[in-house]
C-alpha cells in the first residue's frame, strides 16, 4: 500500500498543477497552524495540484479570523472542565475569498494531560472543515474552468 502511495505523491508533484498553500495564524495556538497547513495540502493532493510554493504558483491562503475558546461546562468546584472551540477562517484563492466557521466541544479531564484535549479538539475542528475546504476549492476549480472555456 505504500509504495502505491508514495508513487501518486510523486507523480501528483511531477504533473499536477504547482499550488502554493499559505496559512496566516495571528492566535497563541501553534498547533493550529500545523493543523490547517497539513489539511490544505491534504486538499490540493486530493485534487491533483502539487503544494509547491515556487516562482509562479498559484497561492492558496488559508487565515485564521477568529479563534475562540468558551466554557461550557463548570464543575461542582467551580472549574472549568468543557470548552466550545471555535475557528473562523478565510479562504482566499485567486480572487474569491469564502468564509468557513466551525466548533467542537472538548472536555479537560482532570490531571497532568497538559495541551492534549486541545490538540485533539484542534484535530478535530480541521477534520470537520476539510470537506467545506476540498468543495471550495472544487467549486473554484469548476469557475476557472468555466471561466477558461468561456473565453476559447
Amino acid at each position: 500500500m505504500l509504495p502505491i502511495i508514495l508513487f501518486l505523491v510523486v507523480f501528483m508533484t511531477a504533473y499536477g498543477k504547482e499550488v502554493c498553500p499559505k496559512v496566516e495564524n495571528d492566535t497563541e495556538e501553534p498547533y493550529l497552524s500545523y493543523a490547517l497547513l497539513r489539511t490544505l495540502e491534504k486538499a490540493l493532493l486530493e485534487l491533483g495540484y502539487s503544494p509547491v510554493c515556487r516562482e509562479g504558483s498559484e497561492i492558496v491562503f488559508l487565515r485564521v479570523v477568529n479563534f475562540e475558546e468558551k466554557p461550557i461546562a463548570i464543575t461542582p468546584q467551580q472549574r472549568v472542565s468543557s470548552y466550545l472551540l471555535t475557528v473562523s477562517l478565510s479562504l482566499k484563492v485567486k480572487d474569491e475569498d469564502e468564509k468557513i466557521t466551525s466548533s467542537v466541544p472538548y472536555r479537560l479531564p482532570y490531571g497532568g494531560l497538559g495541551d492534549i484535549p486541545r490538540r485533539e479538539a484542534v484535530d478535530d475542528l480541521v477534520d470537520k472543515i476539510y470537506t467545506i475546504i476540498l468543495k471550495s476549492l472544487r467549486r473554484l476549480e469548476d469557475a476557472d474552468k468555466r471561466g477558461n472555456h468561456q473565453g476559447s
